[in-house]
């Protein structure tokens, strides 16, 4: 009997934990259950700030959802399977599996002119070179080229049932090979493609890219290429992987797969312009990955330092200082490769600084780091250019789905300026962002494209909860990473009033004292004032008003050691770029102890091995002498490399001494060269 009202007063403890959980929770059905987590769109919803629960109650209903929580806020979204029966009702077989010949020519002109492009992961040249292409590959072109709005939906659901069905007789899950990665690759652009269901959709197409960058390692295109044949797409494939492995990965909240410091692979270096977008775009992805690493684990901020957030910081800045001229945003007119780059960089920066609102995130106590007025304006202008970009370019959001979940990053930076700073600007931009999601969805009919709407019904719904009222004690359901809490609005009491005088043009003003533990001890300064004006009473004491600008240099030199040892940082390459490594640290000779790793059957090829060498790292063979015998120079050559082999000279100086003193006739010129 003891033992019995021990297990129930457990159990009570544990129900204690539980503050809060959605309606769903108490009538899941039974079933796997599949989880997303803290930079899925889904969740990201449910960790927003300002926004009421009842806001997406029928969004979780309509997509299976739920979520429990303890009292410490930490949490995952679950995906509840549905039953056969509805499963079978869901997934109805195509009457028409007829696929004529022109819609196939149709299909396979509109890929490689609206979407290769995006991604190049086959070109035209290859697929004229492949003839006849591989029936998976081809029908996997088609496919997605069929997810543009002009298409009907019954040559979609056709060829997605014709690529299921050759996936399956054709094994091709289980047969590593260069046209399955393609095919696999090209299918992970579009969660519709797998299955009209949206759990089966998005869980199919995460297996399926996991299988693809399996099968990519097992023929070696993460390492160093050691064959002459398909140099150039081995590089640009790889390229692809790490780029759809960080991205699919942020969208599900998953961990990614690939480690950069297991690759040598080389970027693309044939000198096409789609190989230097394809070129930032991976570098951007390493940098994504380590946001992902540092902010968005479960320990999340709980082990992260100061220093690793501002080296991370500088390391987003170099990325955008170094993009070519041709590849930067010049506006809605800005052509597609770059307006893509843009919208990345955009998307990466929403993800690096949301966790670090303090007026709505309370962060863990030993961090300084904090977001301010005018970093925020400066996301709210970023997030404005992109949606009035992709307004212009409106089509792009018909095929990738990484273009859609930028789109709702975007979106949520603009309802919370609306919600936070009661900015009608913040409004016009999400309804023109609502408006371009709603010309796609009239083009189609309600049951196509399932997992697509389901981003457009987060935007939808962040606009409409720009009509109603507000909860002034709206608390998020989950906390946005792990280490950060949700705090209370305070929407009444805090009242942001625009100010161009100010940095990021204006100041949130405390009409009534704060409670105790309301305002952060780290908040900038100058972020929050008193009604009077006093800005000491209210903000955070001490702090300078840009602390993510400013890091003392001893904590830059230790920033390296303490990042996430899988993502280190990116090293840029030489300008002309032909040579940059998938791995940042393999792109920095300077690096005690780096070995430099060169392929002699690059394209075009040198006139010998030195010369090879020398075009990878110039400074190297600077001053080499001409003849062996020439001793002075030598000396002159090898001196460079004095500070930094202390231990190799004393040991060189160690052994001519041995050596003088052992053989007293030994000429000079026959002694060891000194390093001085």
């Amino acid at each position: 009997m003891e033992e019995e009202a021990a297990a129930v007063a457990a159990e009570k403890d544990k129900d204690g934990e539980r503050s809060t959980h959605s309606p769903q929770a108490d009538n899941a059905k039974s079933g796997d259950v599949k989880v997303y987590g803290p930079t899925s769109a889904t969740y990201m919803l449910h960790s927003q700030a300002m926004l009421q629960s009842r806001a997406y109650e029928s969004f979780d209903m309509r997509y299976h959802h739920s979520w429990d929580v303890s009292t410490g806020g930490d949490g995952v979204i679950r995906v509840h399977e549905p039953q056969q029966g509805e499963l079978q009702l869901a997934l109805p077989k195509p009457v028409d599996l007829r696929i004529e010949r022109d819609v196939v020519e149709k299909l396979v002109n509109a890929y490689f002119a609206e979407v290769a492009p995006m991604l190049p992961i086959i070109t035209r040249e290859e697929f004229i070179a492949s003839s006849p292409p591989s029936p998976v590959l081809l029908y996997a072109i088609c496919l997605v080229a069929a997810a543009s709005r002009d298409v009907p939906q019954n040559v979609y659901d056709s060829l997605r049932y014709a690529v299921n069905s050759l996936i399956k007789a054709e094994d091709v899950m289980s047969t590593a090979s260069t046209v399955n990665i393609q095919a696999l690759l090209i299918l992970a652009m579009c969660g519709d493609c797998h299955s009209q269901f949206v759990p089966n959709a998005l869980s199919a197409l995460w297996t399926r890219l996991g299988c693809a960058i399996r099968m990519a390692q097992d023929l070696g295109f993460h390492r160093a290429e050691s064959v002459k044949q398909n140099i150039e797409l081995r590089r640009r494939l790889w390229g692809i992987c790490v780029i759809s492995d960080r991205w699919i990965s942020l969208t599900y909240g998953h961990p990614y797969m690939i480690n950069v410091q297991d690759c040598d692979a080389r970027l693309p270096s044939s000198g096409d312009p789609n190989d230097r977008y394809l070129d930032e775009l991976v570098r951007l992805s390493v940098v994504l990955g380590r946001v992902m690493k540092t902010i968005y684990t479960p320990a999340g901020l709980t082990v992260a330092t100061d220093e690793q957030l501002h080296a991370l910081l500088a390391e987003i800045d170099a990325w955008k200082a170094k993009l070519p001229e041709d590849l930067r945003f010049h506006g809605p007119d800005t052509p597609r490769n770059a307006g893509l780059l843009f919208m990345f960089y955009v998307c990466v920066n929403i993800l690096f600084w949301r966790v670090f609102m303090r007026i709505s995130y309370a962060c863990p106590a030993h961090l300084k780091f904090a977001l301010t007025v005018e970093k925020w304006t400066e996301l709210v202008q970023l997030s404005g250019q992109m949606i009035d970009w992709l307004d212009a370019h409106e089509r792009l959001y018909d095929v990738w789905l990484l273009v859609a979940y930028c789109a709702t990053s975007c979106a949520l930076v603009q309802y919370h300026t609306w919600a936070r700073r009661r900015d009608p600007e913040a409004q016009v931009k999400l309804k023109k962002l609502r408006d371009c999601i709603r010309n796609w969805e009239a083009s189609l009919s309600p049951d196509h494209m399932s997992a697509r709407r389901k981003t457009a019904e987060i935007i939808a719904l962040l606009y409409e909860a720009t009509q109603g009222q507000q909860d002034p004690a709206a608390q998020p359901a989950l906390n946005p990473t792990g280490g950060v809490r949700g705090k209370p609005s305070l929407t009444e009491r805090l009242i942001f009033k625009k100010d161009p005088s100010r940095p990021g043009g204006g100041v949130f003003v405390a009409h009534s004292k704060p409670k105790e533990g309301e305002v952060d001890e780290h908040l900038p300064e100058g972020t929050i004032i008193s009604g009077d004006g006093n800005e000491a009473e209210s903000s955070g004491q001490g702090q300078q008003r840009h602390p993510q600008s400013q890091v003392p240099s001893q904590q830059q030199s230790q920033s390296q050691e303490q990042m996430p040892q899988d993502t280190p940082t990116v090293q840029y390459p030489q300008s002309d770029g032909s040579y940059s490594n998938v791995n940042p640290v393999l792109n920095d000779p300077s690096l005690p102890g780096n070995v430099q790793v060169m392929n002699v059957l690059d394209v075009p090829q040198a006139s010998n091995t030195l010369e090879q060498f020398a075009i990878a790292d110039t400074a190297f063979m600077e001053g080499i002498p001409n003849s062996m015998f020439e001793w002075n120079q030598w000396d002159h050559f090898f001196a460079r490399f004095a500070p930094q082999l202390p231990q190799f000279q004393q040991q060189q100086r160690t052994d001519v001494g041995m050596q003088s003193a052992s053989s007293p006739q030994a000429h000079t010129p026959q002694q060891p060269y000194h390093y001085q």
